[in-house]
């Protein structure tokens, strides 16, 4: 597996588009580091270097996705605030009404992925590049990144370098991309939540000793910090439920991470990821020019232009033999068109054949 690193270009109307990957092999006992960087081509074994390239990049980018961005920080995080919910607030207390719709199947969810998705040896181990590391790669991310100050929308584009405070801009964020429609529809969603909670929180909650003195809420919010996250529970960044203000960005941060962030992550992965080549979740093969270069796997990946007309001749006599000439005449036009789609052929000339 190697590590990747990619370099973007934003353009002029607000869009990326990708300019170069580096992938890198790490030293070991037995080899060197070995790293090289990738770029777009018309040269033909080039660009399809570029294509294996992008793909390990997909490949780790959808690990990272579906361990830390939708199983951390949508499900497994989620857990403390349910069980802290169901043992401290009795079912007619106003915060427990606020927040149980949005809890719903997030347990049941849970325990099956345990059983059958994330657990040793289990889908994830083996569908996924990390493997077995794969819960270990989680559980660092949980350690070493996460904060629930910055699960907040906004305070979450800002730490991602997505945005930047504007008291001037809508939502009080200019976006550094434009185009960025989890930002651009999530801030709207967010508002929306924000605005609800905090009406819903000035009904019951008039001012800071309200807040201050319902012990069921108090009990609530310890167990969420000192048991259910125990691991940070000394952590500074800790809102503290003294106010209805705080209460309400607590409430608006728990609901948006458990409805509106989940269903981004969550509702659109088989559009993106059900046709594998797409979203591939892991990537099997080495480069092929990964030094010491593997003259077998290089040659396999690029063979000579002879040789694969060779093979196409004895294909088309083998097809010939089954199907009948006729047939064959039209499989043999979608065969040259592929020869002159991959090897070394301007993309002019490509579109032509490809109307074959």
């Amino acid at each position: 597996m190697y590590g990747s690193r990619t370099i973007f270009f934003l353009c002029d109307e607000g869009t990326l588009r990708l300019l170069a990957i580096e992938l890198t092999r790490p030293a070991s006992s037995s080899q060197p580091q070995w790293r090289r960087v990738f770029t777009p081509s018309t040269d033909t074994t080039e660009s399809w270097l570029w294509q294996m390239a992008k793909s390990h990049v997909r490949a780790h980018d959808s690990g990272h996705h579906e361990l830390i961005t939708h199983w951390l920080r949508t499900h497994c995080v989620v857990e403390p605030y349910i069980i802290a919910a169901n043992r401290q607030l009795s079912e007619m207390h106003p915060v427990y009404r606020l927040l149980h719709p949005h809890f719903r199947y997030t347990m049941k969810i849970n325990a099956v992925a345990r059983s059958s998705l994330i657990n040793a040896g289990g889908i994830v181990e083996f569908s996924w590049s990390l493997q077995k590391y794969s819960t270990e790669l989680s559980s660092m991310a949980y350690d070493q990144l996460w904060r629930f100050d910055m699960e907040a929308l906004p305070a979450d584009l800002i730490r991602r370098g997505m945005a930047e405070e504007d008291p001037e801009a809508e939502h009080g964020l200019k976006l550094t991309i434009q185009d960025y429609p989890f930002a651009n529809d999530g801030l709207l969603i967010w508002d929306a939540i924000k605005g609800w909670v905090q009406a819903y929180v000035a009904r019951f909650y008039p001012d800071a000793r309200s807040v201050a003195g319902d012990a069921e809420l108090q009990a609530f919010w310890m167990e969420v910090r000192t048991v259910g996250h125990g691991d940070k529970k000394d952590a500074e960044w800790w809102p503290s439920l003294d106010t209805p203000e705080s209460l309400a960005y607590t409430l608006t941060t728990i609901i948006w991470v458990a409805s509106a962030h989940h269903a981004a992550v969550d509702f659109r992965q088989y559009d993106s990821s059900g046709y594998f080549p797409n979203r591939p979740s892991t990537a099997r093969t080495n480069m092929p020019v990964e030094e010491p270069v593997d003259a077998g796997a290089l040659a396999a990946f690029a063979p000579p232009f002879s040789s694969v007309v060779e093979r196409a001749r004895d294909r088309e006599a083998a097809e010939q033999a089954v199907w009948g000439k006729d047939m064959v005449v039209a499989v043999g036009r979608l065969m040259v068109a592929e020869l002159f789609q991959r090897y070394d052929t301007p993309s002019s000339k490509r579109c032509q054949w490809s109307r074959w």
